[in-house]
């Protein structure tokens, strides 16, 4: 009986990428090309997943960023 290859959860692959980033690095650059480069998969639900993962974790770089006066005024 053969192995049956099982693709790992949009989440783990999120995971297992967040870990391996760099201590400083700029998470938002790195997530941004990783939106840019699943972008040609966009029909494959895994993997639109997987895209809206990351923007998640954009937006929430983002927004950690702004000034303490914009995020009160929301």
């Amino acid at each position: 009986m053969g192995l049956i290859n099982r693709m790992p959860a949009p989440e783990d692959v999120f995971v297992a990428w967040l870990m391996r980033q760099p201590r400083n690095g700029d998470l938002v650059a790195a997530a941004s090309a990783e939106v840019a480069r699943l972008r040609r998969y966009a029909s494959h639900p895994g993997a639109k997943r997987l895209h809206d993962l990351f923007c998640a974790l954009i937006s929430e770089k983002r927004a950690a960023m702004r000034p303490q006066s914009v995020r009160t005024a929301q």
